[in-house]
């Protein structure tokens, strides 16, 4: 039966409008990552700064009651060291972005999260409408990462998806940084720029569907060799 013309725009349409929408809950997911993560630090300093404002308040304590007692200087003293600690602590710890030279070097389990750690740090130095692939990106890099941290490092696909996260992907961002800043935010560099990061997560796509294809295979195996086992036969 042949499909009607406005069936077949219909269903065009519904293909875009879900492309749209799973790539906006993508953009959406990477958000929330990161406002978690944001979030995660800002506790940490929080919970640092209070327990050194905490010991400050402790020791002169102590000095005031076992030593001599503190008097006008002393508190001010104790105020100001509170101070210090604070401001020493609100940055503390630190959070550096892995280095760029490290990245091909980086054990593969591990090496989705550091790149994924590195181009947060880049993201001030992008143009905004890069925005949404380098989102995109970062969500086929937290698929990719189960699949990696099972591979085998001797596999070529292993080899396939250290070049491609810890050389190509790094590299094409690079190389857009150094374009001067006069023609950084020309259409020509942001679309030769979107361009490659589609391709780039193209790829990781493909890979990713060829691993998760290879673990289907196994348990496809592992089921035949299970029933031709222990399978109860047909009359």
């Amino acid at each position: 039966m042949t499909m009607r013309p406005e069936t077949r725009e219909a269903l065009a349409r519904y293909d875009e409008w879900l492309e749209r929408t799973v790539k906006s809950r993508d953009g959406m997911t990477r958000r929330a990552k990161r406002l978690e993560r944001g979030a995660r630090t800002v506790g940490r300093r929080l919970r640092n700064m209070a327990f050194a404002v905490l010991a400050v308040l402790v020791a002169a304590f102590l000095y005031g009651n076992i030593v001599a007692p503190l008097g006008f200087l002393g508190v001010m003293m104790t105020f100001l060291a509170a101070i210090c600690a604070m401001v020493i602590f609100a940055n503390w710890p630190a959070s550096p972005a892995p280095k760029l030279e490290k990245l091909p070097d980086a054990p593969l389990g591990t090496l989705p999260a550091q790149v994924e750690g590195w181009l947060e740090a880049q993201r001030p130095a992008l143009p905004a409408p890069a925005a949404r692939e380098i989102d995109l990106v970062m969500a086929q890099l937290d698929r990719l990462a189960p699949e990696l941290k099972q591979l085998d490092p001797a596999t070529p696909q292993a080899e396939d998806a250290r070049k491609l996260l810890g050389d190509h992907l790094p590299r094409l961002v690079k190389s857009y940084a150094e374009v001067p800043a006069t023609h950084r935010g020309t259409a020509e560099a942001q679309t030769h720029f979107r361009e490659g990061l589609r391709v780039v997560g193209g790829e990781i796509d493909r890979l990713t569907q060829e691993l998760a294809k290879e673990r289907l295979k196994a348990l496809e195996t592992e089921g035949r060799f299970l029933e031709s086992r222990y399978g109860v036969k047909k009359d």
